[in-house]
């Protein structure tokens, strides 16, 4: 009986997290800019536009994690070093930045994700992949606007969902959440665990050649290592930053 055949590595998805690192390096200098420095002429950081750069950037993250899945030898052990790093973030700007605490920010609920895969991912290789995504695309968009406290595709053709769901703050894992939670960095479960789904279904699929090339191998690196850029750039950008604010201010 022939061996069944290793999954190829799809290297533009390395290239994509390449550039979204070097984006993600850019949204959080002026994070840090708007929020820490207090620098003038930053309000157009709090715009819709500003939102969607974050969405953009964390949701390919997401979507590539969730194909990553397809290719991982093992998935328990990824998704409990992804929450345990995430737990480190809440630890660390709960001691430095209390302000600025992280209670389930991206690493967090990829490591909830990854590990939710653990079980789910026989069951997902029995739906046809285009199928998958089809529907996990329709669900990320329904349940967009949790946290706002309605389902559906627009704000006339939705649900609302009871308030009992918003009086306290213990189901914030899943987008449910009243006004006095707060995390500076928040992914909650609902809806971004489709999005992921997205990225699990899309790994099914025999992608284009090009996908498999080499294109930029200084993209292709950077891609390959984003867990340890992205847990060490913040405090380096955060501690340039106050040391160029301190220096100003001498």
């Amino acid at each position: 009986m022939q061996a069944a055949q290793k999954p190829r590595r799809v290297i533009l998805f390395d290239e994509l997290r390449g550039v979204m690192i070097l984006s993600m390096l850019a949204y959080h200098i002026c994070y840090d800019l708007a929020e820490v420095v207090r620098l003038p002429g930053m309000g157009w950081f709090y715009s819709d536009a500003a939102g969607w750069w974050q969405l953009s950037i964390c949701g390919t993250f997401i979507l590539i994690s969730g194909a990553c899945c397809f290719y991982s030898k093992n998935n328990l052990k990824r998704g409990l070093r992804l929450f345990l790093l995430g737990m480190l973030f809440t630890l660390v700007t709960a001691l430095i930045v209390p302000d600025l605490l992280i209670v389930f920010g991206l690493l967090h609920f990829l490591g909830i994700v990854v590990l939710l895969a653990v079980p789910l991912k026989r069951l997902f290789e029995l739906i046809p992949p285009v199928w998958g995504m089809v529907v996990s695309l329709l669900l990320f968009w329904l349940f967009y606007h949790v946290q706002s406290g309605w389902i559906g595709l627009t704000p006339q053709l939705s649900l609302r969902v009871p308030d009992v769901f918003y009086q306290s703050n213990w189901l914030f894992p899943f987008g449910f959440h009243n006004s006095s939670f707060h995390s500076s960095d928040y992914f909650p479960l609902f809806p971004y665990l489709f999005l992921f789904w997205v990225g699990m279904f899309l790994a099914r699929l025999r992608l284009p050649e090009l996908c498999y090339r080499s294109h930029c191998r200084a993209l292709a690196f950077l891609g390959r290592n984003s867990i340890w850029i992205y847990l060490l750039h913040q405090p380096v950008v955060y501690g340039l930053l106050e040391l160029i604010a301190a220096i100003q201010n001498a």
